[in-house]
């Protein structure tokens, strides 16, 4: 007996010595972690201390968008625990950048910039033209802009036409060629795993749904897309036009004589690209330096801080600006995703604390393709609601406000839209998959009794015929009640407003002339708008960005901190696979309580 309790506390006490030893490794790794931090967060404030003068480059990385994620200090201390590395994921403010260039060409310590694009991955056309009206206005105020590159895209060489000089490597190439959108269709992969897929839809162009149901891009939906992406095209060739004072057949030429041109330069693009007037220099990076930067300091545009004015601002009348970017879901803002409970929360202390927040009007800046039409409906009324406090809503659209996008704007007193901006999509459909194929084929059955055939419903049977018919009617009804929403908002009858829906998408220029918008114009539109409409004098804006738990923010930004897996940059680097993880997602995304969404998937992927 005695022995065996020796034994007992023998056993004991090696778990217990373990025990304090696993503890005490976690207390360890702690505190290396903890002081880790602290050293971090001093080296960064140390390089804060940046030179405030120079050439100001522009050398993005990743893509511009309306509202970011995450800080730039946490970019910075990833570049600090990894070093310096190209992050082509990463998220650029589109209104942080804009009011660095604004704020650099009224600065007397900067006397130019240099556009480094190589590793800028693009941006929608609204928003490229926005950054371009900058860019502009700096050139104006006598200071040059060089642009230099080794293999120019098109979103780059949008940005770099605004140049006072464009240089390019003797390897080098400017890719502008035109605009493509394609998606990836799935019907015979969902016949082959026998998915049952149950559509109900409204609208003849309402093409959301076909990846799902067919093969290839319906004549319908080929005919609307190349009339709003031609018209795109001729946008982009107009604005680059300009900028380089050449005829648009002469800076891209149709395919043929493009080859010609190319076999007269013995193949070499760099060449090319000078005989067209597409650059003005074939230079290596090491001439660009002795011809453009010598001596000069340079100040990378993530360096350059923007100025905190010292002005008393507490008494100012606000412009609350309220971003709805991404897929609208009936869940917190995330990434791609616009949550309608964040949205709504916003909008709803707005009209709570009218008397103490003094917001005198609101900016909804739309970027969405839409989503769910519960969720899109949550926001529309809490729209309505603060337009009953006499508190003006001006929309202001960004790449796209599409679909639930364009729902949503239906609440406002003044629509704004780029002349590129992707709208319309008025239409609805509903989507539901059942399995019972699937299950079948391996040999498992769904079987029982109900008191109705409504009741009866199960991803693993098949829908009801009366199901079906529910279904369709509560979609019918979701159509007139979005067809009847624009005909109030717009003063339109419902015939001609279901004359311009059916789903149809429309870019800016032509949703201005069949009256979905009020006026062609960017952000800066928008905010004189609501100016006027509040009869305000003097204002500050209120960016408003939504509360976020101190968990959900800190285990993101240790996610964006982390290395990628090799499917991560597999996603990043592969256009069609992320495509595909983006299409896959909308499963995902699609959780509206009777099945029924606003979105437009075939106007979201634009190249």
């Amino acid at each position: 007996m005695i022995s065996v309790l020796s034994v007992i506390k023998l056993i004991w006490k090696t778990i217990n010595v373990f025990r304090q030893i696993f503890l005490n490794l976690i207390f360890f790794i702690a505190i290396i972690l903890i002081f880790s931090g602290i050293e971090l967060i001093k080296d960064l404030k140390k390089q804060d201390i940046v030179p405030q003068y120079g050439t100001l480059v522009l050398d993005l990385e990743g893509v511009i968008v309306d509202s970011t994620r995450y800080d730039d200090e946490i970019y910075a201390l990833q570049n600090k625990i990894y070093g310096k590395k190209v992050n082509t994921s990463r998220e650029n403010s589109l209104f942080e950048l804009t009011q660095k260039i604004a704020q650099a060409t009224t600065d007397p310590n900067i006397d130019g910039m240099v556009l480094k694009l190589d590793n800028f991955v693009g941006a929608d056309m609204s928003s490229l033209q926005y950054v371009g009206k900058y860019l502009s206005k700096f050139k104006e105020a006598n200071k040059p802009i060089y642009a230099i590159g080794s293999n120019f895209n098109q979103s780059q060489y949008y940005l770099a036409s605004y140049a006072n000089k464009i240089y390019l490597t003797p390897l080098g190439a400017v890719n502008v060629y035109g605009l493509s959108a394609n998606n990836l269709y799935y019907k015979t992969l969902l016949d082959n795993l026998k998915i049952n897929t149950h559509i109900f839809r409204v609208g003849t162009y309402k093409s959301a749904i076909e990846p799902f149901i067919r093969d290839d891009m319906s004549d319908a939906a080929k005919s609307n897309t190349t009339r709003w992406l031609s018209a795109m095209w001729e946008n982009y060739l107009n604005d680059i036009s300009v900028q380089r004072k050449k005829a648009p057949s002469q800076l891209v030429p149709n395919p043929t004589d493009m080859l010609s041109e190319l076999k007269a330069a013995k193949g070499s693009m760099s060449q090319y690209a000078l005989s067209t007037g597409l650059v003005d220099v074939v230079a290596s990076n090491y001439q660009y330096d002795l011809d453009i930067v010598q001596n000069q300091h340079q100040l990378s545009i993530y360096d350059y801080k923007l100025t905190e004015k010292n002005e008393q601002t507490d008494d100012k009348p606000l412009i609350a600006v309220v971003f709805v970017n991404g897929t609208i879901t009936d869940s917190e803002n995330n990434t791609d995703i616009a949550g309608s409970q964040d949205i709504v929360e916003q909008l709803r202390n707005i009209r709570n604390n009218l008397d103490n927040q003094n917001v005198q009007a609101v900016i909804l800046r739309v970027n969405s393709p839409g989503g769910s039409v519960d969720a899109s409906e949550a926001i529309r009324s809490e729209l309505e609601a603060l337009r009953s406090y006499q508190i003006p809503v001006v929309v202001s659209m960004g790449g796209m406000a599409a679909s639930g996008g364009y729902w949503i704007s239906t609440a406002s007193d003044y629509i704004i839209a780029s002349p590129n901006t992707i709208t319309g999509s008025i239409g609805i459909f509903g989507i539901i998959p059942t399995f019972e194929k699937s299950l079948s084929h391996i040999g498992v059955y769904n079987d029982g009794v109900t008191t109705s055939p409504l009741a009866n419903n199960s991803v693993t049977r098949n829908l009801p015929d009366e199901m079906s018919q529910l279904i369709q009617m509560n979609i019918d009804n979701g159509y007139n009640t979005f067809i009847s929403l624009v005909a109030k908002a717009r003063n339109m009858s419902t015939e001609q407003v279901d004359k311009i829906a059916q789903g149809q998408v429309w870019l800016g220029s032509e949703a201005s002339n069949i009256g979905l918008v009020d006026k062609l114009g960017d952000f800066d539109d928008a905010i004189e708008t609501a100016v006027t409409l509040a009869n305000l004098t003097d204002y500050k804006i209120d960016w408003l960005k939504p509360d976020v738990s101190w968990f959900n923010s800190f285990y993101s930004e240790m996610l964006t901190m982390l290395p990628k897996s090799t499917a991560e940059i597999f996603f990043d680097q592969l256009p069609q696979a992320k495509q595909l993880k983006q299409q896959v997602s909308l499963w995902n995304k699609f959780h509206d309580s009777q099945n029924r969404y606003i979105y437009c998937l075939n106007c979201a992927d634009v190249r």
